[in-house]
């Protein structure tokens, strides 16, 4: 079954193809016999931000949700992976014990848990949640089912490891011992970021400490803050209270012009001056751990657009003049952020693979999409990585791969069989790739120009049989460092699916531009011509175009494929190309119906008459068209089907489809 997928920030949404099972046996039965399909990933509550859970095929777990076994006496527990936080709250807080690690949220998975090796509050204190897992189970690629435990390499791997290892199915861990279900915490307001590192440094033994900051403020006040300590309360409880449902809802999606700096700015004004951020209180757990979960769909009130969560780590030592720098962008550009959080890292597994924390400050900000906010937050990434920081996976939907290579050192590329869309995206140096098939046309040489021109950070793979002549025109034009050559032939089916493994680039517009020009004559009287023209202008483009679609591929928005006007209707002057084209025409119209779900956008291009070396052979009118105003028109940001050069070949097209067959049979 496919569905569109998104996360808690409501960015990316994709459609991707889920399966199921009703239980982890099922699963585990099911791979043992057929191993598992490429590239699957586990999607749980979806609460993750960005596009970390996201793949070509997704399980989902969040009806495993059976707790398997429970120690009250001891404090362990083993439950499935789609248990939430949540759940296993209800079950553990009433006979005395808390998670030993928690996010933001109580609503997220204990395998997503594992996968991101979350941490919490405590993590000064208590480290990450690995920390305090005894063993797991997991289906890993080849379909085998294995329990690993902290001696097995797998344990290290696949804790923080993104869901790339395999398919949590179970996890054991140990338990935090309370005696109350209520957190004794202490407010403290900073002056600014000097103030707040301090307080931080001076309270580190306290086991929970977290900061609201107010990402907004300038000059003397910058890093302005309010810094909320929290330990369990030791006074015993013989009752100790869960947490209540959420009965506050969002229900619809709020304006564009909520969430201004202005109002931003009058949040950050009455948080710091009410009463609760300074002197100590008495608290729920819900209430010092889960705010915004008394909330639901509290996302919403970003917009549809959504927002992005940033989350970085700086090394301790640089901390303070990152976070300096980093906060000054923020408030120069106005970029505000009412859920803004500075915490201070413990040491960690700094040497696996994709790990986040380190010994450090981590700052987090929900920042509201706009167009305005990526170059800025491209900024920010780079000081994270000149700092020798992270920024963190969980929660990223948009970083580069300079800036990803650079954080984390030490992670190796997983095999073809298990990447999910993130790590596609991670290891993609250009984030726009235009692929050309056929690119020793005209056409698709001066598509490759104005794509590079329009594009400067872009990436052309040129495709195509004559080798020597596209390298040549690659040379000429000086564009070397942003293009490259790759052999193609649509005649040779065999050696399709070895192109499209082959692409080190992903593309995120694909242009078929291949094309033979066979007159009828020609055709009547040397039939063994007509099967290449077929091969080339259709069969071969649409093997091709279904392999593109089939690869694992999160950057493809847009298709077009160059069809012509002898494909729209059949006339006695053009038949033999004209069915090729119209053939190639209806495969796009088809292609396109079904790839809308999935946001990619496919269209054709009815060029009309060209000045092209394929039509120097032909007395054309002078209504023909030149290779660049195709170019022109072709990478113009639209979505409609067909694509005409100008309004007047729109005409010309619209009358040949409707022209009484009397009027036709004279063209």
């Amino acid at each position: 079954m496919r569905k569109n997928i998104t996360n808690w920030g409501l960015y990316p949404v994709k459609n991707i193809e889920f399966i199921s099972y009703a239980s982890p046996a099922d699963f585990i039965r099911e791979s043992k016999l057929s191993g598992l399909p490429a590239n699957l990933i586990a999607v749980g509550n979806n609460r993750c931000y960005g596009d970390a859970n996201m793949s070509s095929i997704a399980i989902e777990t969040k009806n495993w949700t059976n707790i398997i076994n429970y120690n009250a006496i001891d404090g362990i527990i083993q439950c499935e992976s789609g248990c939430t936080l949540d759940q296993i709250l209800k079950t553990i807080v009433p006979t005395g014990y808390f998670l030993p690690v928690s996010p933001g949220t109580k609503f997220i998975t204990v395998g997503g848990a594992l996968a991101s090796d979350i941490h919490g509050k405590n993590h000064h204190i208590d480290g990450v949640f690995s920390d305090h897992v005894i063993s797991f189970g997991i289906v890993t690629h080849d379909g085998n089912y294995h329990i690993v435990n902290k001696e097995n390499s797998l344990f290290e791997r696949t804790a923080g490891g993104m869901g790339l290892t395999g398919i949590i199915t179970e996890i054991t861990f140990k338990l935090k011992k309370i005696n109350n279900s209520e957190i004794s915490q202490t407010a403290i307001r900073a002056r600014n970021l000097e103030h707040i590192f301090q307080l931080f440094e001076d309270n580190k033994s306290t086991t929970y400490s977290v900061a609201w900051i107010d990402c907004l403020a300038k000059g003397n006040s910058i890093g302005k803050s309010v810094l909320l300590l929290g330990e369990h309360n030791t006074k015993p409880d013989k009752k100790l209270k869960t947490h209540k449902n959420p009965w506050l809802n969002v229900p619809l999606f709020f304006p564009k012009w909520f969430l201004n700096s202005y109002f931003i700015k009058l949040f950050n004004l009455l948080y710091y001056h009410k009463p609760s951020s300074s002197g100590k209180s008495i608290l729920h757990y819900d209430s010092y751990f889960y705010p915004l979960d008394k909330i639901n769909n509290w996302n919403r009130i970003y917009g549809k657009n959504g927002f992005v969560q940033w989350q970085c780590v700086i090394p301790k030592k640089k901390s303070f003049d990152g976070m300096k720098e980093i906060l000054t962008i923020l408030s120069e550009n106005k970029i505000g952020s009412f859920l803004a959080v500075l915490k201070l890292f413990g040491k960690s597994h700094e040497n696996r693979n994709l790990h986040f924390p380190m010994e450090g400050y981590t700052l987090a900000l929900d920042i509201k999409i706009n167009n305005r906010i990526w170059p800025i937050l491209d900024q920010l990434d780079t000081i994270v990585s000149n700092a020798g920081g992270k920024i963190y996976l969980t929660k990223d939907a948009r970083m580069n791969k300079e800036n990803f290579t650079q954080q984390y050192k030490s992670y190796t590329l997983p095999t073809r069989e298990a990447q999910s869309y993130q790590m596609t995206r991670l290891n993609q140096k250009y984030q726009e790739v235009l692929l050309l098939l056929g690119a020793n046309s005209d056409i698709a040489k001066e598509i490759a120009l104005q794509f590079i021109k329009s594009n400067p950070k872009g990436f052309v793979i040129m495709a195509g049989r004559n080798e020597s002549e596209i390298n040549g025109f690659i040379k000429e034009n000086n564009i070397d460092n942003q293009t490259e050559f790759a052999i193609f032939d649509a005649t040779k089916y065999a050696d399709h699916q070895n192109f499209v493994d082959k692409l080190i680039h992903k593309p995120s517009l694909i242009v078929y531009a291949a094309g033979i020009l066979v007159d009828n004559k020609e055709c009547q009287e040397n039939p063994a011509k007509f099967p290449d023209m077929v091969a080339v202008n259709y069969t071969g483009a649409v093997n091709i175009l279904n392999l593109l679609v089939k690869d694992h591929n999160p950057m493809l928005k847009r298709i077009i494929g160059i069809s012509s006007v002898a494909g729209l209707r059949g006339r006695k002057s053009n038949y033999f190309y004209g069915s090729t084209k119209s053939g190639f025409h209806q495969f796009l119209f088809g292609l396109r119906q079904e790839l809308s779900e999935r946001g990619i956008i496919v269209q054709a291009c009815t060029p009309g008459f060209v000045k092209t070396k394929m039509t120097s052979h032909l007395e054309l009118p002078k209504i023909a068209n030149l290779p660049s105003e195709i170019a022109k028109s072709l990478l113009k940001n639209t979505s409609t089907f067909e694509i005409y050069p100008n309004f007047k070949w729109k005409i010309i097209s619209s009358l040949i489809k409707i022209l009484p067959e009397i009027f036709v049979s004279k063209l």
